[in-house]
């Protein structure tokens, strides 16, 4: 008697992975938005307030490992090199370039704008995060809409 790994239906595939990534990423700014309600609500308690927070946090530190390729710790050594492999390092990276220059564009903006409306930090820290994320995570959809032939 011989021994046989167990299949792991429970567990996600590379390409399962791949898909959500491509399907996920119009869900992201409605995600955002309702973090945003529920932080900067006007009169809401204090718990609520924090909660969103920690909510916003988690969600951010999730789409920086997302966007940045980390290891799924989940998957397999297989499915992992499918998933990092050098296009997807590629054009992570390009993603992750286009959102740090949005975030230096909207932190200027908002240094100049300041001298016109009085800017609340909380706001400001939201808005400038989000917006480098958004534009980051928009880019990395546009540029993962589907793999170049390699026959063209």
């Amino acid at each position: 008697m011989g021994y046989r790994l167990r299949p792991a239906f429970d567990q996600p595939s590379a390409e399962t992975v791949q898909r959500t990534r491509r399907n996920m990423v119009w869900l992201i700014p409605l995600v955002v938005l309702q973090e945003g309600m529920a932080i900067f609500r006007p009169g809401g308690d204090l718990f609520g307030r924090i909660l969103g927070t920690v909510g916003w946090a988690t969600v951010t530190l999730a789409l920086l490992w997302w966007l940045f390729g980390l290891p799924l710790r989940w998957l397999s050594e297989r499915d992992e090199e499918m998933l990092n492999d050098e296009w997807h390092r590629s054009i992570s990276g390009d993603a992750a370039k286009w959102g740090m220059a949005a975030m230096a564009v909207v932190g200027c903006g908002m240094l100049v704008a300041r001298f016109w409306i009085p800017l609340d930090a909380g706001i400001a820290i939201y808005g400038l995060v989000n917006c480098a994320l958004l534009v980051a995570i928009f880019r990395y959809a546009w540029l993962n809409r589907g793999e170049p032939d390699e026959d063209a």
